[in-house]
């Protein structure tokens, strides 16, 4: 890397000033040194570019949280914000709140925010929004994958219709697209499972869906190649397990042949002499 490449670039945290101008919202990259204390404050926000990865809550943002505390009149739960958000225990349907068993710490759940102000803490609710659904998405999730990616990524997936094409190739798959870091999503195979994560985690630097589309086919296919050649090994392994087990069977039906052999010929030779001797009885006493 060279001396012109580092000055055109610094990482800038919140809170710190260059020339004139303090950022204190986000911590990002500023592109160019080279502008004067002249320079517009839209020129200046032009060369940064701000990476987010702290939530800010809003009212009606979908958001996954992990609960962290369970009392007996709330959840705390973590929902990668500066502070955790209150959940009531009265805020699931009809009252329906889950077993202390189901959903306790470190459980997960899928809520909407209710309410965000500066004098208390951000409030979740796991209430339907729509009441004509007859299932409730909100609530407690036992189910699929989590990913946890930047505030940039769910902001893009928001708007992108590369899950409109992941829908069409894949079978009952689901995706819940949250606000605050956190992607939940469901198929029916393992594989398909690794691959889609592997194409959301690329598509937050790559904006060419058919490329996207095209390495998930990849990622299946080598994904199907191993478990071909684990099930190969496998049945190699079973095939020279199954000669062994024949002759220690076939060694043991001829000792046991031998065994059986022996103990008869003893028996023959037994019956033999108590013949011989009745026999020789009999004689005897017709002699007399």
């Amino acid at each position: 890397m060279t001396n012109s490449s580092i000055t055109k670039s610094q990482y800038l945290l919140p809170g710190e000033h260059d020339n004139t101008l303090s950022l204190v919202h986000t911590h990002g990259i500023y592109r160019n040194l080279s502008l004067n204390s002249s320079s517009s404050k839209q020129t200046y926000q032009k060369n940064f570019i701000s990476i987010p990865r702290i939530y800010q809550p809003k009212e009606n943002d979908f958001i996954i949280g992990i609960v962290i505390v369970r009392t007996p009149d709330l959840f705390l739960v973590d929902i990668n914000s500066i502070e955790p958000a209150i959940l009531p225990t009265p805020s699931f349907d009809n009252g329906r709140l889950p077993a202390r068993n189901t959903m306790n710490r470190l459980s997960v759940v899928y809520a909407h925010v209710v309410r965000t102000d500066s004098w208390t803490q951000t409030e979740l609710s796991c209430q339907t929004i729509d009441r004509l659904k007859k299932k409730n998405d909100f609530g407690l999730i036992e189910q699929g994958n989590i990913l946890r990616c930047s505030l940039i990524l769910c902001e893009k997936l928001q708007h992108s219709s590369l899950i409109n094409h992941l829908h069409n190739i894949i079978k009952n798959f689901r995706i819940r697209i949250t606000r605050n870091g956190f992607i939940w999503y469901l198929t029916d195979t393992i594989n398909s499972m690794i691959a889609i994560k592997n194409i959301l985690y690329k598509y937050e630097f790559e904006n060419n869906i058919d490329y996207l589309i095209n390495l998930y086919h990849e990622i299946m296919v080598k994904l199907q190649q191993q478990d071909d050649n684990l099930v190969k090994v496998k049945q190699q392994q079973q095939q020279q397990q199954q000669p062994l087990v024949k002759k220690d069977i076939e060694i043991k039906k001829t000792e046991q042949s031998k065994n059986t052999t022996a103990v008869t010929r003893l028996l023959n030779q037994v019956i033999q002499s108590v013949l011989d001797k009745i026999i020789d009885d009999i004689e005897n006493n017709e002699n007399k």
